[in-house]
């Protein structure tokens, strides 16, 4: 299988992706819309894309191209990955006296009071990836990144800190997205996006209502911008169930009879833990 992921070698994404299939051909693209576009266009089977953290929620890149007008793949796994970042830099610098700590924006938000209490005068700064992040530290002596072991191995820097997380036990769970969802193999999730009819009072809950009078189990709700008219969003929702199982098929049909619009992302199989690479 070829496997398109947020690169360049060494980010958490292509973990993930090694964690689905270790046999994958891997497909490194410098960002989340180059990598779904490499399966929209026949150069990848599916795409890997972090959709939400523990500490910092959701991955707005993935969202927003999960609602967007021509998104046409559908989600065909999930993977959950624990996150251990590390705080890496050149060899022998002083890692209190940096101003500049490089890191994917996410990183950054899930360390910041760690890294705060190593370098206390470092500046945040944004990078494509966690990856990118450890090249740019090691192009520029003095300054850090945040980014997992494996990756300070691959571009020869030094491990100043490990597992530098704000909360324990943090995890990313990662979609994958490709032409086609899977069938149903009685313990799986569907993926879901809708706007409500948003001027009617009561519209999300007539929705919401619609799962709970089945017993239908959402697993996660957010909504995002439609970026057509201030106050209107996309609700996107994870629920227990197949789209082909009875119950949620009649639940789907009632539920597109109330809202503006919905999108089925996909069904696919509920991750089942397996061991992480020591390197993640």
């Amino acid at each position: 299988m070829r496997l398109a992921h947020l690169g360049p070698r060494g980010t958490n994404t292509e973990a993930a992706a090694l964690l689905l299939d270790a046999t994958a051909e891997l497909l490194p693209l410098p960002t989340v819309a180059a990598a779904i576009s490499a399966v929209e266009h026949g150069e990848a089977d599916a795409a890997v894309c972090a959709i939400e953290n523990s500490i910092e929620g959701s991955v707005a890149d993935t969202v927003d191209q999960l609602t967007r007008e021509d998104f046409v793949l559908r989600v065909r796994g999930e993977v959950v990955l624990p996150i251990r970042h590390a705080l890496v830099a050149a060899p022998g610098i002083d890692v209190a006296a940096a101003t500049v700590v490089y890191s994917h924006p996410q990183a950054l938000a899930q360390t910041r009071r760690r890294v705060a209490q190593f370098a206390p005068a470092a500046e945040p700064v944004a990078a494509l990836s966690t990856a990118t992040a450890v090249e740019a530290a090691m192009a520029e002596p003095g300054s850090l990144a945040v980014a997992n072991e494996h990756a300070a191995v691959l571009y020869g820097a030094y491990v100043y800190a490990r597992d530098i997380g704000d909360e324990a036990d943090n995890e990313t769970r990662f979609l994958v997205l490709s032409p086609e969802d899977q069938a149903a193999t009685g313990d799986d999730k569907t993926s879901i996006a809708f706007t409500t009819q948003h001027d009617r009072p009561g519209s999300l809950v007539e929705v919401l209502q619609r799962f709970a009078a089945r017993g239908i189990n959402m697993t996660r709700i957010e909504s995002r911008p439609t970026r057509h008219q201030l106050g209107t969003y996309v609700f996107l929702v994870d629920v227990q169930g197949h789209r082909d199982d009875p119950p949620l098929a009649e639940t789907l049909r009632e539920v597109e009879a109330v809202v503006h619009w919905l999108r089925v992302l996909g069904s696919y199989p509920r991750w089942v833990r397996k061991e992480a690479p020591a390197n993640a």
